[in-house]
Order: C-alpha cells, then sequence, then structure tokens
C-alpha cells in the first residue's frame, strides 16, 4: 500500500458496473481492482438487515431480499425520490450512489492509502439537476469532488493518451483527429463528436439518451423468456419479485452468451419449475432492433449538429460494456463506412480518462500551470428562462445559452418589474430545445427578493447565467441603477438542499459501522 496522500482518482459511477481508476507514477491510468480483484463492480447496493453492501455481495444476497434493493440508481438521479421503496422506505438517489462511492474509495483506499480528491464521470446528456445530484452525491461519500467530466470525453483523453498525444505534446500545424464516441453503458447511451489537436480535446456537439442501455435489452430478452414461461406453464414469473430479479440475471447472461455465439441456451427456475429455451442472435437482433434504431439516429443527428459528414471522421470510438454486441459494431460500420475502433477497454476507458483528468487538476493545482492537456465540453441541452410572449400572452422558453455552446458559456439578460413597487422578481430556469416550459426540464427558480420600496413599474433588472466547463449553473441578479440591492437565492427543483446534505451526511456517519466495505 501507498502512503502517499496526493493520490487522486477518477470514478466511472455507472449505472450496472463503476470503475475506479489513478495515474500511475510512470503516468499510466491504471484501475484498482475491488476487494475481491474484480476490475469493475456491480453499481448495487442491498441495505440488509446487518448492514449495507455494496457491490459483488449485494448482488449474491439481493435474490432472496429483492425489497431491500436498489440496482440501476444513476436512471433517477435528478429524480427527488429513488423510484422504489426500499425496506418501506423513500431515498433520495443521491444517498443510494454515496454508497457505491464510499465502496469505490475504500477500494482505491486499500490501494493507495487515504484519498480524498476525485473526478467522478458523468453522461453528457445528463442535465443540469443530474450534474448537482452526482455531486452531492460524491460530498455525501466524502469526497473532495474536484470535477465532473462527460463520460465521452473522458473516453476520449484514454484514447488520446494511448496514441501518445498527452506525451508528446502539441505539434504546431498538425491535423485534427475527429473522433465519434459511442457510449453504450448499462443504462446510459452519448454520442460525441471530439476534435483532438495532438493535447487539446474540443467537443464539437453531444446528444444522447439517459433512459436507453444495455438493461433495455436485457429487459427485452427477460419478457421473451418470461412469455414462453407463461405459454408452457400458465404461470408469470415477473409477478414474484425474487423470479423476476432472476430473470433478469438470466437475460443478462444470455446477452452476453450471444454476443460470443450465434445462440444461448437459457435454464430458469420459477416456483419449483425449471424452464430451458433457447434464443439464437438473430431473434434477439430481431427483438431489439428499435433500440439500435434509436442509437442509429441520435448517432447521425449529432453528426449534423457538429457540422461534420461521416467523410471528415477518422475514428469510431466505442465505449461501454454494451457495445460488445455484434449488431452494434455491424450498424456503425454500415453507417461510417468504416470498423469501430476497440483499442481502448470498453469497460475501464472512462474511469482513465476521468484519473488522467484529475491528474491534471492535481497538477495545475501544485504548479499553477495548464497541465499536460486542455479541454473544451459543450453544453448537451439549451438553458433558458420562463418569460412571457406579449403577443401571445403565453408562457415562453426563453433559451440563453443553446445547446452544443462552447464551455464555460455565460449570458446576461434584462428583465424588467410587471407592477409598480414590485418586491419581488420569480424566474424560472429551465433545460431544453421545446419552445414550452412544460415539455422541458425544470432546473430550479431563483428569487430576487426585498426590492426596494417604491419602484416603479418597468426597472430594469439583470439576470447573469454561468455554466461552468462542467455543465453546472451559477445564477445572480443586479438591481440596476439603485443603491439598495435585492437579496437572492437558487432553488433547485429535486436535488438535495445544503441542509439535506447536512442531515443525511450525519445519519450516513451514524451508520458507517455497519457499512460492509
Amino acid at each position: 500500500m501507498a502512503n502517499n496522500t496526493n493520490h487522486v482518482v477518477g470514478i466511472d459511477l455507472g449505472t450496472t458496473f463503476s470503475v475506479v481508476a489513478f495515474v500511475d507514477a510512470q503516468g499510466r491510468p491504471t484501475t484498482i481492482p475491488n476487494a475481491v480483484g474484480n476490475l469493475i463492480t456491480p453499481s448495487v447496493v442491498l441495505f440488509g438487515s446487518d448492514g449495507t453492501y455494496v457491490g459483488e455481495e449485494a448482488v449474491q444476497a439481493a435474490a432472496m431480499e429483492t425489497d431491500r434493493v436498489a440496482v440501476c440508481v444513476k436512471r433517477d438521479m435528478g429524480a427527488k425520490y429513488f423510484r422504489e421503496t426500499i425496506n418501506g422506505q423513500h431515498l433520495p438517489p443521491e444517498v443510494v450512489s454515496s454508497y457505491i462511492l464510499r465502496k469505490l474509495m475504500a477500494d482505491a483506499g486499500r490501494r493507495l492509502g487515504e484519498v480524498r480528491d476525485a473526478v467522478i464521470t458523468v453522461p453528457a446528456y445528463f442535465d443540469e439537476p443530474r450534474r448537482q445530484a452526482t455531486i452531492n452525491a460524491g460530498r455525501l461519500a466524502g469526497i473532495n469532488v474536484l470535477d465532473i467530466i462527460n463520460e465521452p470525453t473522458a473516453a476520449a483523453i484514454a484514447f488520446g493518451h494511448q496514441q501518445g498525444s498527452l506525451s508528446n505534446g502539441r505539434t504546431r500545424g498538425e491535423k485534427p483527429v475527429r473522433l465519434v464516441v459511442y457510449d453504450l453503458g448499462g443504462g446510459t447511451f452519448d454520442v460525441t463528436v471530439v476534435e483532438v489537436t495532438g493535447d487539446s480535446f474540443r467537443v464539437l456537439a453531444t446528444d444522447g439518451d439517459v433512459q436507453l442501455g444495455g438493461r433495455d435489452w436485457d429487459a427485452i430478452l427477460a419478457d421473451t423468456i418470461a412469455d414462453r414461461f407463461v405459454k408452457e406453464h400458465r404461470e408469470d414469473p415477473r409477478a414474484n419479485p425474487e423470479s423476476k430479479f432472476e430473470l433478469f440475471r438470466v437475460a443478462e447472461q444470455a446477452k452476453r452468451s450471444l454476443s460470443e455465439r450465434q445462440q444461448a441456451i437459457v435454464v430458469f427456475s420459477h416456483v419449483g419449475v425449471r424452464f430451458k429455451t433457447t434464443i439464437t442472435r438473430s431473434e434477439f437482433e430481431k427483438l431489439t432492433e428499435s433500440l439500435l434504431e434509436r442509437t442509429r439516429i441520435t448517432t447521425s443527428l449529432v453528426l449534423q449538429q457538429a457540422g461534420v459528414s461521416w467523410e471528415m471522421i477518422d475514428s469510431v470510438l466505442l465505449v461501454g460494456g454494451s457495445t460488445r454486441m455484434p449488431m452494434v459494431e455491424q450498424m456503425l460500420q454500415g453507417l461510417a463506412g468504416k470498423t469501430p475502433d476497440r483499442s481502448v477497454s470498453a469497460d475501464e476507458a472512462v474511469a482513465h480518462g476521468a484519473a488522467l483528468f484529475a491528474d491534471l487538476l492535481r497538477q495545475k493545482k501544485a504548479t499553477g500551470g495548464s497541465g499536460r492537456f486542455s479541454i473544451v465540453n459543450v453544453n448537451s441541452h439549451s438553458l433558458g428562462i420562463v418569460g412571457v410572449d406579449t403577443r401571445l400572452r403565453r408562457r415562453i422558453n426563453k433559451i440563453l445559452i443553446p445547446k452544443n455552446s462552447p464551455l464555460p458559456a455565460s449570458k446576461t439578460r434584462r428583465f424588467k418589474t410587471a407592477k409598480e413597487n414590485q418586491r419581488s422578481l420569480l424566474i424560472r430556469v429551465v433545460e431544453g430545445e421545446n419552445e414550452q416550459p412544460e415539455a422541458c426540464s425544470q432546473v430550479g427558480s431563483f428569487v430576487i427578493r426585498d426590492l426596494p420600496k417604491g419602484l416603479p413599474k418597468g426597472w430594469p433588472i439583470e439576470v447573469s447565467y454561468r455554466y461552468d466547463g462542467s455543465g453546472c449553473l451559477k445564477v445572480s441578479a443586479t438591481l440596476l441603477g439603485h443603491s439598495v440591492q435585492g437579496t437572492s437565492e437558487f432553488v433547485r427543483n429535486n436535488t438535495l438542499t445544503d441542509d439535506d446534505l447536512l442531515l443525511w451526511g450525519q445519519r450516513l456517519r451514524e451508520t458507517s459501522g455497519k457499512l460492509h466495505l
């Protein structure tokens, strides 16, 4: 074990599996094995009667305690509560995710000694509330979150390191290399166009789907197996929580088998009945072709948004465990006209890129320099304010920072008081492209309070949005031409407040002795 307390790590906080990595003394990103020696850790949390388990131990016990287990919590980040009750209790997804993060940091500590600093990855298509929720999960886990980074960008950094870009540095006049990073994980999908010039990484456009991933392929397989069971035995295993959990387990195994073979034999038991069936790869691909088509459409769309054609793309980089399905490579080869690149580890590349970025931040802080490489990201959703169309007399989404704007970005807009002696002003912050605010993601509200008495109608107030390089938002306001300033507060929808974080942090510290790491 190392005793260097200056170590920082990169964490790929995944829907189905998570990975933690660091940069070794030779500058190489290295995955840290978990307590049982595996490089990837299931993102499963079991709140058992004798304590909380994370990873393989949780998976092994989960089938018998389904009402105490949380899976795929990443899909609920940004919501007020995890979609299912845990032992009869509603838990915020940040709290559940914090257990996964504590497990990963404990594994890192066994290898490196005490580690507190980390960069955590997020899907590029995560909106601002989901990003803030991820940061809060890190805080609850006792992590000093140096930053968050988009998963495709992290994968591109890992690719650049592997190709030697970070060692050679930028070469003047060097031809840019354009990558399409196709990232299909267990629960989310991202596709990003990145331009790499020496040691410079510039995102041109990004798009995705936070409710699409390998878990959806599993669900279709699980339904297929269940339907065959019902047809033969007149009993639906999906109605039993333990059988449903087992159904998803054998479906995932079948999916993995079909990536290597033309057919998979599925053996499944329910209420004492042993059932056996065979699924072929062609059947599987036919059943799930609509899911693959969704990724194809998004991939084509993001190239349009980036303003490039397939002829201008040098490489299609595959990231995420679900890209092992042969149908993915076949689809992309037909679309791009070139064989996709599998040179980086589908499971580890994102964590490796995050570790390289964390090491960059550490170096910049220590030396005050610019570091080994630079990154320019873009926002995945337009950021706007709910305003009123005076002509149509209806609320609209007034976009301040358009989608795919280089980050950091800022925008200031002037508003006016609507009536005489107005004492407060409510501003609603939304993300999305739709003109109707109700169709957009509700980020939160910004309230300017205690405006001076006697303000005339139409008094100007400037509201500023500042979007940092990680896609996190800060909002401020200025009352123009007046010596007295109003007070303001940005209240986020669904994500935990600072007071909530303090209360949950205390509860987590009180139960830390019951956490099996």
